[in-house]
């Protein structure tokens, strides 16, 4: 627990130079904070059984005003403390530097903290709305950007109004309020908006890491255009596919973003590279390809090694060319690529499945690969008999994730889950008879 005794033992002769004054109001300050924690303390001691929901919803909107009024008292002195020297007796870069360390936060809170802080004279009605809990914490923080953004710009043609934004936060959300502080900077300050987004494109970056284990870290920034461009190809692909899908939003997105890639890949609209279609290249064994044990991974350009069911999947619907090796892995021969399936096979499966056959699944055919039933390098055969269409999700669900694929007497394919799987019981991917 914090310990303010200790803090005033340990300051005090630091701070010696600043004369009485300063020991003084640290004196003052230290019994206040104290009951002020004494009171969190009482709280924390409440009864809490039997409550229903309407007493939490009260006591959740009570304490997010008691935590608004905290937050307003800390502004205040974080802009105070901005306005001093102090940081530099610390060692630290700036006030802000030493907020962010000290009070364990980020740093964009402590520059915010900072900021309402020094606006709040110049914002009387809205800092009042925030005490009288007519607004929130978080909208004064907006308005108060506003108004710093604007004071501070040289292209600014308009000067700030408080009350327009203030009207707008009575009546919106944050989230929404967000955008009215944008389209209120805007109308003042279309050109140093424009400059914001011109910055925010120039720092657009993408970082990609192997970091073991199969796994590749993906780290980045876009611009906010960009990033809503990525959103809008990325949300109708992260929906949830059908109610067995229990993927949480997060593995939604990346799955969404590696199905946009592979779909992209295979539409053969990529600019070539050395005369070759981009193309994610296997370079495997029979053996591995088999499965058999002692078999080598399977290699691709642009990755560590994959295991043999990622092998077998990516095989499934692909080119394959067949290249002989000496022992001393000379090349011998090579073969001519052939393409699994056809492109006569596809359009067949395309008319017949119309899409992934999988229960629920609403992917275009666009969006599938042809999965064989028996895997071709088991002898299975590539017509539409051994075929279906399963988008990128559920064609990975079979080969790596333990489902199976069977064929009914009746011709219909059943989905059987892995037996680990405590809710494991045969899906049927399509209603129909398998031509």
């Amino acid at each position: 627990m914090f310990n303010p005794g200790r803090l005033a033992d340990t300051d005090a002769g630091k701070f010696a130079w600043d004369g009485s004054d300063y020991v003084r109001l640290l004196a003052d300050l230290t019994p206040a904070v104290t009951e002020l924690i004494a009171a969190v303390e009482r709280f924390r001691a409440r009864p809490r059984d039997g409550r229903d929901g309407s007493v939490l919803r009260a006591e959740l909107m009570q304490l997010r005003y008691a935590c608004d009024l905290l937050e307003l008292e800390f502004a205040d002195a974080a802009a105070e403390f901005n306005a001093m020297d102090e940081a530099e007796w610390t060692g630290s870069a700036s006030p802000v530097d030493w907020i962010r360390h000290e009070c364990r936060m980020s740093r964009t809170a402590a520059s915010t903290a900072v900021a309402v802080g020094e606006m709040t004279a110049r914002l009387p009605e809205s800092t009042q709305a925030v005490r009288d809990g007519r607004i929130g914490h978080a909208h004064l923080a907006l308005i108060a950007r506003v108004a710093d953004d604007l004071r501070g710009s040289a292209t600014a043609t308009s000067g700030f109004d408080e009350k327009p934004l203030l009207d707008q936060a009575l009546e919106h959300s944050v989230g929404r309020f967000r955008f009215d502080c944008a389209h209120a900077r805007h109308v003042a300050d279309a050109a140093a908006m424009l400059a914001d987004h011109v910055n925010a494109v120039t720092y657009r970056r993408l970082e990609l890491t192997p970091c073991g284990r199969g796994a590749l870290a993906i780290r980045g920034m876009l611009d906010s255009a960009g990033g809503a461009t990525l959103r809008a190809a990325l949300e109708p692909l992260a929906r949830r596919n059908g109610a067995h899908d229990d993927r949480g939003r997060d593995r939604r997105l990346a799955d969404a973003l590696v199905e946009l890639a592979g779909h992209r890949l295979d539409s053969g609209e990529l600019p070539q590279r050395g005369s070759v279609r981009p193309h994610v290249q296997v370079t495997t064994t029979m053996e591995t390809l088999l499965g058999l044990k002692s078999a080598p991974a399977g290699e691709l350009e642009f990755s560590p090694p994959i295991p043999a069911a990622t092998v077998q999947r990516l095989a499934c619907d692909a080119s394959i060319t067949r290249v002989l090796l000496r022992p001393d892995s000379a090349v011998i021969d090579v073969g001519r690529a052939l393409r699994l399936p056809s492109g006569a096979t596809r359009k067949a499966l395309k008319a017949r499945d119309g899409g992934c056959a999988w229960p629920g699944c609403d992917r275009p055919a666009s969006w599938t690969v042809a999965h064989h039933v028996v895997h071709w390098v088991f002898g299975g055969p590539t017509d539409l008999k051994n075929l279906v269409l399963l988008c990128y999700r559920h064609h990975w669900l079979v080969h790596e994730g333990g489902w199976q694929l069977v064929r009914t007497d009746d011709g219909r394919l059943l989905a059987v889950a892995p037996v680990h799987d405590v809710l494991s019981r045969a899906r049927a991917p399509d209603q129909h008879a398998a031509a």
